[in-house]
């Protein structure tokens, strides 16, 4: 499932247009990585929380030469799901 076809899934389960569907999921995208960018825990009861995880620098190798490079250190979103997603997936 892409953007747009969870686009259409809302706009027919809330019945409203798709543009207005596509508005409230960029609304909740746009929320949730301004928190994460703020340093914020984002927690959806019962869905899983995104949070932001850091990964130290470390040397690696560059697969066409073998030579020896360096990775900066960076920050990459996690998500942990919730206990109700766990069980929905394993029934």
């Amino acid at each position: 499932m892409n953007k747009a076809d969870l686009t259409e899934a809302l706009a027919v389960r809330a019945n409203i247009p798709k543009v207005r569907a596509a508005a409230y999921i960029n609304i909740l995208t746009e929320t949730i990585q301004s928190a994460l960018t703020g340093g914020e825990k984002v927690t959806i009861s019962d869905f899983g929380t995104f949070s932001v995880s850091s990964r130290k620098p470390f040397q690696g190798h560059n697969p066409k030469n073998g030579t020896v490079i360096e990775v900066p250190p960076r920050k990459i979103p996690v998500f942990r799901a919730g206990k109700r997603l766990k069980s929905a997936l394993n029934i």
